[in-house]
């Protein structure tokens, strides 16, 4: 088949299951093998009913349906595997490898790629194997064996995408697997440990299935719809929603104190930067699981800073992990019936190394669950705080209990500190499988954590996909995006604009900045702006207000080199991220109704000038450029393009700014009256200095043609100057050409 929802009316599967009876005496174990189920001719024998049922889905897309397949058991059963493999089409196409929680690698793999576990003894010696599902799914690590965590898709090289999403996470993990040396497609559910007693049905995989061209947006619009929304922040909050913050974590690690707090509060304050949420993050606390245990490096407790973070007009945030027990923590010497215990050891399960190791808490124990209570309660109804950051939630199902399989414990484990922070509070999920956070969590991170490095390079071959690296983080940043505003806020973690402190160069930088506020809801720095210089002042500067992008499509279309296109405040932009080592050679999209010129922006139009040779010759990187033009991105560089349609009689168009990463996201507004007088105000939020371009009428010319007189207009009603700028590239044959263009300046025109 070809993997298109109407293929699956008549598909086969072929089932591999297997269970324990537990009829008393006569319990015992059976393995089913390629049991072949299909719609319309269930599976029964004496100890359960499977059922397969396709419907369609009316919607907009070219193709929607969900496919059901329902276990009921007809004996009390403990399901231990769960399998169903199709036939399937594979040849030219790239599938979504989403990884297991919010650190996992998420990108798209192919024919000729492999996901490999971790080595034993890596594992052994590390035990980051305990972050990932290493544990428990099979990471064959065989070329064209690929597979993804709860949902996925197939990409052909026209963009037509046949998608996959589990909706029913709660009864256990969805992984979708492709071997593309054998063209099967299959649907493996982590059941383990999930018991169903005599008569009870469920439906145990559940998935949507959908395709359409160049509508991954809308796909994942009606996926999204089948979540109940529990957020503090709704779905149609998108202004909301959209913030900047800061958080300690990225510069002082658990070096945190009240001193270092107070600082980096007076220095936004002092500069004028308009955030929005504040966060402290882990060093706050005596130990790990010691939530309400304040260290003496905050000797006032947290309370009073709270009180200062609200009177700045910053939301207050802190860090907690509240599934996570330090092995030093008075938790485990005091309650130590409150550790989740290994059933065959008795011992407390360890759910990972940091911190010199931690145990994973009890969440159905009841006194752990009041202690949690009590936790949030005083962190934000007492001490006053407006967001928590929960990390690590992942320790909350490390083993499957109690007749729950891992993913139905992950989902109350959700569950439950959703209830905890309340409807009016915000919830940043960190470290937790994505499916369950959908529309329970506010935002969620959607990577790994960044550093002051590019990439781990000793990790990356080590195979570890959760490492600490700002390479690993972007690749999911770029291939997660679809996730954000419809079932939370992207967390694409930190940007790093400092000097101290930071191995990032330039353009890695700017990069990281770029794309984490395009594709980003929540954006983050750990910067000192008090120890900024000037260029880290203009970059920085130059992400306010937050940029609100409709992306419609991020495309790897040439290995670790990307094209997103998206839209903010009606206007069209494309933007290219080159994460490869080498420079690269691209191609501008080609003209269109909406298309006549593109206008760029990079890390040089964001800094003071820097020397080069081409500034010695006099030559600079150009401001605007014909369609379908070749560009160089330089390694790890990031260009945006803002597309600029075809020229009307004597309309004035908003041609370009330097102030703002997405040029015109600064302003609020461009208008016309009858006078012919242009109205241009900047948001209140960007306080550098602004050069807007400005086209009246027929802008472009070739130089063999005479300059044209200047049209007639006012800006804010001043007369404004025009100059004549060069246009890069002869894209679909077009002649050297200019642009005639009014160029307002700060102290001229411009108001705010």
């Amino acid at each position: 088949m070809n993997l298109s929802p109407s293929s699956f009316k008549t598909a086969a599967a072929r089932l591999d299951i297997s269970y324990r009876v537990l009829d008393g005496d006569s319990a015992h174990s059976v393995v089913l093998k390629d049991v072949i189920l299909r719609p319309g001719m269930p599976f029964n024998n004496d100890c359960l009913a499977i059922t397969a049922s396709l419907s369609d889905q009316a919607n907009e897309l070219d193709e929607a349906a969900i496919l059901n397949l329902n276990v009921k058991a007809l004996k009390a059963l403990e399901l231990t595997h769960f399998e169903a493999k199709y036939m399937a089409d594979l040849g030219g196409k790239r599938m979504l490898a989403n990884g297991f929680q919010s650190w996992s690698q998420a990108r798209e793999m192919e024919a000729d790629d492999r996901i490999p576990s971790i080595r034993s003894s890596v594992a052994y010696l590390t035990q980051y194997n305990l972050q990932g599902d290493y544990d428990f799914f099979s990471h064959s690590g065989e070329k064209g064996h690929i597979h993804s965590s709860s949902y996925t898709h197939f990409r052909d090289v026209h963009n037509n995408l046949r998608f996959f999403g589990s909706l029913s996470e709660n009864w256990g993990y969805t992984y979708f697997r492709a071997d593309f040396n054998t063209n099967v497609f299959s649907v493996y559910k982590d059941v383990l440990g999930k018991r169903l007693s005599a008569g009870q049905a469920l439906d145990l995989v559940k998935i949507l299935l959908a395709q359409a061209t160049d509508k991954e947006g809308r796909i994942w619009d009606l996926y999204a719809s089948f979540f109940e929304d529990k957020r503090s922040l709704k779905g149609d909050q998108m202004r909301a929603r959209h913030v900047n913050g800061w958080t300690s974590w990225y510069n002082y690690y658990g070096d945190v104190d009240e001193p270092i707090v107070l600082k980096n509060l007076d220095a936004l304050v002092k500069h004028k930067y308009p955030i929005n949420i504040f966060q402290i993050d882990d060093g706050f606390m005596t130990a790990i699981g010691d939530w309400l245990s304040v260290n003496q490096k905050f000797p006032n407790g947290l309370e009073p800073i709270t009180q200062k973070i609200k009177a700045a007009g910053f939301t207050p945030g802190l860090w907690l992990a509240p599934y996570a027990v330090g092995f030093t923590s008075k938790i485990v010497t005091e309650h130590p019936d409150w550790l989740v215990k290994d059933p065959q050891t008795k011992e407390p399960v360890v759910a990972g190394p940091n911190w010199g190791g931690f145990y994973a808490l009890d969440m159905y124990h009841t006194e752990a669950r009041a202690y949690l209570k009590e936790v949030f309660d005083t962190v934000l109804r007492k001490w006053g705080f407006g967001m928590v950051k929960l990390d690590f939630l992942f320790a909350a199902a490390m083993i499957p209990r109690l007749g729950k399989s891992r993913g139905e414990i992950m989902w109350d484990a959700m569950e439950l500190v959703r209830e905890l922070t309340g409807p009016d509070k915000l919830l940043l999920g960190c470290g937790v499988p994505l499916a369950c956070a959908w529309r329970t969590a506010d935002y969620c991170r959607i990577g790994s954590d960044v550093a002051p490095w590019w990439e781990d390079t000793k990790l990356k071959y080590l195979h570890v996909r959760e490492r600490v690296s700002t390479a690993n983080s972007l690749v999911s940043t770029l291939s997660r995006w679809s996730m954000s505003d419809r079932m939370f806020g992207n967390d694409p973690d930190v940007m790093i604009l400092r000097n101290q402190k930071n191995k990032l160069n330039l353009e890695e930088r700017y990069t990281l900045c770029v794309l984490n506020n395009i594709l980003g809801a929540l954006v983050f720095s750990s910067d000192n702006v008090a120890e900024y210089g000037k260029d880290e002042h203009l970059l920085y500067a130059a992400t306010f207000p937050k940029v609100i992008a409709s992306v419609q499509s991020v495309i790897e279309f040439r290995p670790n080199v990307f094209v997103i296109r998206f839209q903010a405040q009606g206007r069209d932009y494309t933007t290219f991220a080159n994460l490869c080592s080498d420079d690269q050679k691209v191609y501008l999209p080609p003209s269109s109704d909406k298309t006549h010129l593109l206008f760029s922006t990079d890390n040089e139009m964001h800094m003071t000038p820097r020397f080069s040779l081409s500034s010695w010759f006099g030559k600079a990187d150009p401001l605007f450029y014909h369609p379908s033009s070749s560009v160089y991105i330089r390694a790890h560089e990031t260009k945006t393009m803002m597309h600029i349609p075809a020229p009307k009689d004597g309309q004035a168009l908003f041609m370009g700014s330097t102030s703002h990463i997405v040029p015109g996201a600064e302003i609020d507004t461009f208008t016309t009256d009858a006078t012919k007088d242009i109205h241009l105000r900047f948001n209140t939020q960007n306080t550098r200095q602004h050069t807007t371009y400005i086209g009246i009428g027929n802008y472009l010319s070739t130089e063999k043609m005479a300059p044209n007189k200047a049209p007639t207009c006012t800006i804010n009603g001043v007369q404004p100057s025009f100059e004549w700028i060069p246009v890069h590239g002869t894209g679909e044959g077009r002649p050297a050409s200019h642009v005639h263009v009014a160029v307002v300046k700060d102290g001229e025109q411009t108001q705010q």
